[in-house]
């Protein structure tokens, strides 16, 4: 059952917590079980009557007694008021240390999803949609938390209605039991309602899903929408799915109203069938029927508030789901070094080879890379080109350890590339992509995602070093925020943050995947300067095909449909093209 999944996972992440809260409970329901027995010999007092309290009641007077309480009107009234003030107390702790407890849980399933998509191989995270991920994130583990307070208002409810049940049994066991009967036949009843939530609670996780994608496609697409002048059609687009969402919503709605409804109408017409039967068939006293009507009276609204929380609960299990197939699917991809985030980076004094290295991706029915063979020396520069779709960029990852090879291997000075020292060797290694992602922060702090440590001086270093000193023309210097993505800067200087960025990590190998390719002459030219500094120093790798670049390097291969086509000098290649 969803309820006891929900109740694990709170019992999982803090025994002491469920511990205590499930105390509170306990005092709560005590609380108001006795101070619904105490109504029965203070209405006896308001009428004072002369018959001797039994039972249950009887207990209690006797306990009231030993404590040196007076059973008068006032001694019953003092202990009454006493009881409430100190169950309301219990009530406003509890009502603290469940919401609390709820919002920590739910941090904690938040920060665990994203742990596991970040711990996760980089194969599996390319076979994932981003909005799905993020939908999960933002959307879908707030309805988790919804289900885990409703699952604790579930647990509250329980206890309130067995603390009336028993005070209920205690003043007349065949009249309890007939309304105990009668609520658990209206309860199977509604087992079809029950099935049709969890079904709708599938299509509004799906419906989340096709708005957070829409929105970020808008987003991340906003400049081509302009430029295409579609901005009506991604309006009517986001129109459409929001009223697809708000459709789903409503209908939980109308089943969660339709339902009350029915509730009431129900339990209405059962509280007058059992107290018609209780004043003509059973000899109760005046006071003890009172107290009955006004025990049923308040299990009605505390049987309808658990068909809703039951709806709710039932409505989130497609959110769990979703949740567990992320987590062991996420679990099941996870790289085993990536949490032992120890160990010094990896440094090589001869080369990188790779031997008889060939990767497939799964979603795609061809090799990517076929039988690779090649070496890359320390401290120069290997250009490696081709057309689109040859297989560069996967053989960029492959080198870095974000992929693993599925034959061959990758040896580091001889030493075989693998998961006990891939996470070193990514230290290691530092990567400069064609389109440049920057926080939207200050240049300062998009630089110190390299190296947190880094002093100003280092900083001011690595963007002379990038070409980059144009930073501080700027009127806030290392305090500009450069925008969304970068997009306060021109594409040459992201690029040239970017290289600073990479040269703060003091890698041993840096890779240029096609980094250049968008740049204007000039740019490119600044770019070039940086590569050529960086010979006898720094590894290179440069991926492209602009021949300005590749012209400069001391080794060049070219790929073709995943396969080394050609390998050699600059004028080793020219001269066997012609």
């Amino acid at each position: 059952m969803l309820i006891l999944t929900y109740l694990k996972m709170m019992w999982q992440f803090s025994r002491a917590r469920s511990l205590l809260f499930a105390s509170l409970l306990f005092l709560s329901s005590i609380t108001e079980g006795i101070g619904l027995v105490l109504l029965v010999p203070l209405l006896g007092a308001l009428q004072q009557s002369q018959a001797e309290p039994t039972g249950v009641v009887g207990m209690i007077v006797n306990g009231l007694s030993f404590v040196g309480i007076p059973i008068t009107l006032v001694g019953l009234l003092s202990a009454f008021l006493a009881l409430n003030i100190f169950r309301a107390l219990i009530n406003y702790s509890q009502t603290i240390v469940s919401e609390r407890f709820r919002l920590e849980l739910l941090d904690d399933l938040r920060t665990k999803s994203f742990d596991a998509m970040l711990e996760a191989r980089w194969e599996w995270l390319t076979t994932q949609k981003k909005s799905d991920m993020s939908n999960l994130l933002v959307n879908e583990i707030n309805r988790l938390g919804s289900a885990l307070l409703f699952s604790v208002r579930f647990v509250i409810s329980t206890f309130s209605i067995t603390a009336y049940i028993i005070v209920a049994f205690s003043l007349s066991f065949p009249l309890t039991l007939a309304a105990i009967v009668l609520g658990a036949g209206l309860f199977f009843a509604m087992r079809r309602q029950h099935a049709l939530a969890h079904d709708q609670g599938k299509r509004l996780s799906d419906a989340n899903r096709q708005v957070q994608q829409t929105v970020e496609e808008g987003l991340t697409g906003i400049k081509l929408i302009k430029i295409l002048r579609s901005e009506s059609s991604q309006s009517q687009s986001m129109i459409n799915i929001r009223s697809l969402l708000r459709h789903r919503m409503l209908q939980f709605t109308h089943l969660n109203a339709a339902m009350t409804f029915i509730f009431q109408v129900l339990v209405a017409l059962f509280m007058v069938m059992l107290l018609y039967i209780g004043v003509t068939s059973f000899d109760l006293s005046l006071p003890t029927l009172l107290i009955l009507v006004l025990i049923f009276s308040r299990l009605s609204p505390q049987i309808r508030e658990v068909q809703n929380q039951i709806n709710n609960i039932l409505h989130s299990g497609a959110v769990l789901a979703n949740y567990q197939d992320l987590m062991r699917a996420a679990g099941g991809a996870r790289e085993k070094t990536l949490s032992q985030n120890s160990g010094d980076k990896i440094q090589f004094i001869k080369s990188i080879k790779l031997s008889g290295v060939s990767f497939s991706y799964k979603t795609r029915g061809i090799p990517s890379l076929r039988d690779i063979n090649i070496e890359i020396p320390i401290r120069q520069t290997t250009a490696i080109m081709g057309t689109s779709g040859s297989g560069k960029s996967t053989l960029a990852d492959l080198i870095m350890g974000l992929l693993t090879p599925d034959t061959g291997t990758i040896e580091i000075d001889g030493i075989v590339l693998d998961e006990t020292n891939r996470l070193r060797w990514r230290k290691s290694v530092a990567y400069m992509p064609q389109d440049v992602f920057l926080f939207h922060d200050t240049i300062r702090n998009n630089l110190l995602w390299a190296d947190e440590n880094a002093t100003d001086e280092e900083l001011e270093t690595a963007l002379k070093f990038a070409s980059a000193d144009f930073v501080f023309d700027l009127p806030e210097k290392l305090e500009t925020v450069v925008g969304d993505a970068g997009q306060r800067l021109s594409g040459g200087e992201k690029q040239r943050i970017a290289l600073a960025r990479a040269m703060i990590q003091k890698p041993e190998l840096i890779i240029l995947d096609e980094a250049t390719s968008a740049l204007d002459l000039e740019n490119e030219a600044r770019i070039r300067d940086t590569i050529d500094k960086l010979h006898d120093d720094i590894t290179v790798i440069v991926i492209g095909h602009r021949l300005p670049t590749l012209e400069h390097s001391d080794q060049l291969i070219t790929l073709e449909k995943g396969r080394v086509k050609a390998a050699g000098t600059w004028a080793d290649m020219m001269k066997s093209s012609g």
